[in-house]
């Protein structure tokens, strides 16, 4: 899984943009490719030139996104711009990865309660259950001396698809141990004493040694915030199965139930 082709998210409402310093840390360690997005839109009176004005503000917003991205062009980093009139910019948002071929999109995450998070639709939610490729959620852009990361996965996952969701969390996981020196742990939740993995199936399969592998009882989102903390990571992979339909609808899925609960960075993989 090479992350090369790198798509941020912009945050025209915002002065800070997490996402967009993570990305460029990401793009100068491992040499992949920025393109920052932005979509826009806004209500007009009437009696407004409706397309002279698009024009107007999009050249203006696309004034602004180039200066934001000024200081990674000049420290090496390959960074195109592309600026859309829409609307509904969560899916536009989704389109536009597509349509660029992205490895992975970057975007800002800011707290919601639980209230917000379930009566209103959000763009964190709307990326994680549509985008095709992985979508890293950044609190903040502070810089974190650990590169310890915390992987969930679930090898008594009974169907081929959760399967599939394992290796490509354990390939990805094995790749940042590899390539850029972190510290990767494997944390599986189990929710019944009959249900226990097996510990030495599960070093196995992850290749690392056991001090790194967590088996807890307990919801799966209760044990991984509480690994997440304990371990002090600053990141967190979880795989994404509950993306479309009923599931998802009336029992949601791990990815967006810890989300809110964690400080650090969260990737959620399809």
């Amino acid at each position: 899984m090479e992350f090369k082709n790198i798509f941020v998210v912009y945050d025209p409402t915002r002065s800070e943009q997490p996402a967009l310093e993570r990305a460029g840390n990401i793009a100068r360690e491992i040499g992949g490719e920025l393109h920052v997005y932005v979509a826009i839109h806004t209500e007009m009176a009437k009696s407004a030139d409706r397309k002279a004005e698009i024009t107007r503000l999009l050249a203006s917003q696309r004034e602004r996104l180039s200066t934001a991205v000024l200081p990674l062009r000049g420290r090496g980093v390959p960074v195109s711009i592309e600026v859309e009139w829409d609307k509904d910019w969560y899916r536009a948002v989704v389109a536009a990865a597509k349509r660029n071929r992205a490895d992975v999109v970057l975007k800002s995450s800011y707290r919601h309660s639980s209230r917000e998070r379930y009566l209103n639709r959000t763009s964190d939610w709307t990326l994680i259950r549509n985008c095709p490729c992985p979508v890293l959620l950044v609190k903040d852009s502070r810089h974190r001396d650990s590169r310890r990361v915390l992987a969930a996965i679930d090898i008594r996952a009974a169907n081929e698809s959760y399967e599939q969701l394992n290796r490509h969390i354990i390939d990805f996981s094995q790749r940042m141990l590899d390539s850029r020196g972190a510290e990767v742990h494997f944390i599986n939740a189990f929710d019944e004493l009959d249900a226990v993995p097996d510990r030495n199936a599960l070093v196995k399969s992850c290749g690392v040694g056991s001090d790194r592998v967590h088996i807890e009882m307990g919801e799966a989102e209760e044990v991984i915030v509480r690994g997440a903390r304990d371990l002090d990571v600053s990141l967190v992979v979880v795989g994404n199965s509950a993306r479309t339909g009923l599931s998802a609808v009336f029992k949601g899925n791990t990815v967006e139930k810890v989300l809110d609960k964690l400080d650090c960075d969260v990737l959620s993989m399809p």
